[in-house]
């Protein structure tokens, strides 16, 4: 591994040196069009994956359905992570991003098609989710990758945290937005308003260009040995290897918070769609106001303590919502999960965004989306069996406990490994064999 050594291909400084300001990359036309696209678009998604576990739940009363909404939207992009990642590192981007954004939104009109026929059976409504999920696996390693195609590098970090603002300021609009609709209008325009919002960031890929041009990295050829040369690339890179481990945790252990707010709205708090948007809405705030920490403010807080931290945090959270009994009081609780999760899912991340060698970007990408998103639907379906079992709260309980416990392995590791979130960029060239 070698480290750059002019100022304009240095990484954003290996303990996270930041730009002058976390939000100064605005300024930059071509990546604010795609951001600000970007905003509309997932904020329309949050709408609809407000909307969904909403009525599943009101067509079933079982929380395993909505578990089942998590594992129809992330398992069909677990399953095509490998392809993603090879299209990313083989074709032009944001070409491949105009195709599966084109496609998710046929999808979103599909859902709304579907609920403005009448039909409530809950196996049907999630075909759409299905297909959507298809389309998101190939598309997110391209999207991920983009990001760093659209700025240089040395203002990556940032770019990569102002992409996490904007997700979760869709985050928490989205559920505001959308639990307004459910009062005022119903599900129907929660969806309608999803596919409309796709609109938006066709638009931008049609307007914005790459910083640098984009290079083929791979043959389409012999795919399976492409994508398991990043395989055999990532335990040479430790970084790389701990931030997918923390991936994991946060997928199984802390993501299940955000389809699980129907069941504690439903059956702990007992309170209406807008106060259930509501919940969501908190999770959203907090997520924004953990973006000057992950994009490295004041030079003083590396990926790792990041990371880190968020684990804690998110323990704190679910262990405090086991506890809590009133709507008011989870509020802030969950401002402060919304916070801890950034830190620690966008951390791990931007930890592998900015060591990954170039020729390696798509896959190792989509390597990290494969174990996340297998991550994810894993603790969603857990939630929902322990949460019709024993109740929501338990769970949250068990969850809590079992952060603390994996975040304190995580720091006993032998070797600082925890500190290798922090290394530096991988400018080696080749793909020499890994030593063991």
């Amino acid at each position: 591994m070698t480290i750059p050594t002019t100022t304009d291909e240095l990484p954003v400084h290996r303990d996270g040196q930041p730009l002058r300001h976390p939000f100064a990359i605005l300024k930059d036309r071509n990546f604010a069009t795609f951001w600000f696209a970007a905003l509309v678009s997932n904020t329309g998604g949050w709408i609809s994956n407000l909307t969904v576990p909403f009525v599943l739940f009101q067509i079933t009363g079982s929380a395993l359905w909505v578990g089942y909404f998590s594992v129809a939207a992330f398992v069909p992009a677990l399953l095509l992570g490998p392809i993603g990642g090879l299209v990313a590192d083989r074709f032009d981007r944001r070409r491949v991003l105009l195709v599966t954004q084109s496609a998710a939104a046929g999808s979103a009109l599909a859902l709304w098609a579907l609920w403005q026929s009448g039909v409530r059976n809950p196996a049907v409504i999630l075909i759409p989710v299905v297909f959507a999920g298809i389309w998101q696996g190939i598309n997110l390693p391209s999207w991920q990758s983009f990001v760093h195609d659209l700025v240089s590098r040395k203002n990556l970090r940032s770019a990569i945290a102002l992409n996490s603002v904007q997700f979760n300021g869709a985050r928490a609009i989205g559920p505001l937005v959308g639990g307004i609709l459910l009062v005022t209008a119903g599900p129907g325009w929660s969806f309608l308003i999803n596919f409309a919002s796709f609109g938006f960031v066709v638009v931008a890929l049609v307007l914005v260009r790459a910083h640098v041009p984009q290079k083929s990295h791979v043959s389409m050829r012999n795919p399976a040995r492409q994508f398991l040369s990043a395989v055999h690339y990532i335990p040479s890179q430790p970084g790389l290897v701990i931030a997918i481990i923390g991936a994991v945790i946060v997928g199984i252990l802390a993501q299940p918070i955000f389809s699980l707010t129907v069941v504690l709205a439903n059956s702990v708090y007992n309170v209406d769609e807008f106060r259930f948007g509501l919940l969501n809405v908190a999770l959203g705030v907090g997520a924004i106001l953990g973006v000057p920490l992950l994009s490295g403010a004041g030079g003083r807080f590396p990926l790792s303590r990041a990371v880190s931290t968020g684990m804690v945090g998110c323990g704190l959270g679910l262990t405090s919502l086991s506890l809590i009994q009133d709507f008011l009081w989870a509020l802030p609780v969950l401002v402060v999960t919304g916070a801890s999760l950034i830190l620690g899912m966008a951390g791990t991340n931007t930890a592998i965004q900015l060591i990954v060698r170039d020729t390696m970007r798509g896959r190792v990408l989509s390597i990290r989306q494969i174990a996340f998103m297998g991550s994810v639907p894993t603790g969603a379906l857990l939630g929902g069996l322990v949460s019709d079992w024993v109740g929501v709260q338990p769970f949250l309980l068990s969850c809590g406990i079992a952060m603390f416990v994996a975040v304190g392995f995580l720091s006993a590791l032998p070797g600082r490994l925890l500190q290798r979130l922090n290394d530096p960029y991988d400018s080696s060239v080749g793909l020499a064999p890994v030593r063991r």
